[in-house]
């Protein structure tokens, strides 16, 4: 979904939504560092996570062997914007550590700010 399309759609994607995504720490999943319930509060809320946590949400690797992107699927599903969905998903398999963290701020408020 393009920038565009969320303005003509009365900014669906700003509203909150629910379940939020919340971003864990891997070692102790008790331990949130931070929630979103729109892509908004993602935008907000991205600088603040460590990278280890990203990573973690952006490619787990599933009993399946097949490698989910738990970021990936909640902005497709819950949010319902396919593209940056597929853009999220690709990041996550060529990017890591702190390059994957400010590429995906970079992508999320592309999205979502106004240039």
């Amino acid at each position: 979904m393009l920038k565009s399309e969320i303005k003509v759609e009365n900014n669906k994607s700003a509203k909150p939504i629910s379940p939020p995504f919340i971003f864990r720490d891997p070692e102790s999943p008790k331990k949130i560092f931070g929630m979103a319930y729109s892509l908004q509060e993602l935008a907000q809320i991205l600088p603040y996570i460590p990278y280890f946590s990203i990573e973690y949400h952006m490619y787990r690797v599933e009993a399946d062997n097949t490698i989910a992107s738990d970021l990936g699927l909640w902005i497709r599903y819950i949010l319902g914007m396919n593209e940056l969905s597929d853009t999220i998903e690709e990041t996550g398999l060529t990017h890591n550590g702190l390059e994957l963290k400010e590429k995906l701020i970079e992508i999320v408020n592309s999205h979502f700010l106004e240039i």
